[in-house]
């Protein structure tokens, strides 16, 4: 699975990073926006599985946090949990 970054003119990149990470609660407009993006993405799918299989927060190919987490209860995919090294 190749890392995002190495998409080839992903639309994503054409677009305010800040659009990718809403804050919790933000306006349904901003991430509409953002899927919209995704949905004419040719990188959309595989975005998607990155994010699903990856990522925790951010839209990655058109699906939110909330919308990855019921992809992978759906095919018993878990997160590795996060690092917490540096925790005191």
């Amino acid at each position: 699975m190749r890392e995002p970054r190495q998409y080839e003119a992903p639309l994503c990149a054409e677009v305010d990073g800040d659009i990718w990470f809403p804050e919790q609660g933000s306006d349904h407009r901003v991430i509409g926006v953002a899927k919209s993006v995704c949905k004419r993405c040719t990188h959309q799918f595989e975005c998607a599985e990155w994010g699903i299989h990856k990522e925790r927060f951010g839209i990655w190919g058109g699906l939110t946090a909330s919308d990855r987490e019921v992809v992978r209860r759906k095919r018993k995919i878990r997160l590795p949990r996060e690092s917490r090294e540096g925790c005191a």
